[in-house]
């Protein structure tokens, strides 16, 4: 773990980061000594960086009470309202493919999965103008029984 993060991280310089991992609790650990010990200093993360972590909200339930205390996102300064499961949400979505990429060679089968999550971060992102079209229908006409209340001539361009 302690490599990917770092070489997702190579070259990029941020104030903070917070990263969420199912077992942020046990994972964060002497992460910075690790860090130190076991990488070359171009991997390194700025000691001007400060690293939170946290784990996300569909797992954090199944941990104790001081891990719901210290690594909920739900109480973190600077997280909003993050769910941190992202990745997970399309997996459903993604297993149908498997039949079908695991008879493939390495660069067939990274093209199609590439197709496959593009077309599935163009539907979501299209997805958000539906959403907020609903928040502000209902925030303005108070109508949230889960259909705008404006008329269609006066919705969003598609």
């Amino acid at each position: 773990m302690d490599y990917i993060i770092l070489s997702a991280l190579l070259g990029v310089t941020l104030l903070r980061i917070i990263l969420t991992y199912d077992i942020a609790c046990q994972w964060s650990k002497n992460f910075k000594k690790r860090m130190t010990e076991n990488f070359p200093e171009a991997m390194r993360i700025s000691d001007q960086t400060t690293i939170d972590t946290a784990i996300p909200s569909w797992h954090i339930n199944g941990h104790g009470q001081s891990c719901r205390q210290n690594f909920c996102l739900g109480y973190m300064k600077g997280a909003g309202r993050t769910c941190g499961e992202e990745v997970e949400v399309s997996w459903s979505h993604t297993n149908p493919l498997a039949p079908s990429v695991r008879k493939m060679g390495p660069a067939a089968r990274h093209d199609t999965l590439n197709d496959h999550w593009n077309g599935w971060n163009f539907r979501k992102i299209v997805g958000f103008r539906e959403l907020s079209f609903n928040v502000v229908c209902c925030s303005t006409n108070r109508d949230c029984q889960g259909k705008p209340s404006l008329k269609s001539s006066e919705r969003l361009p598609r």
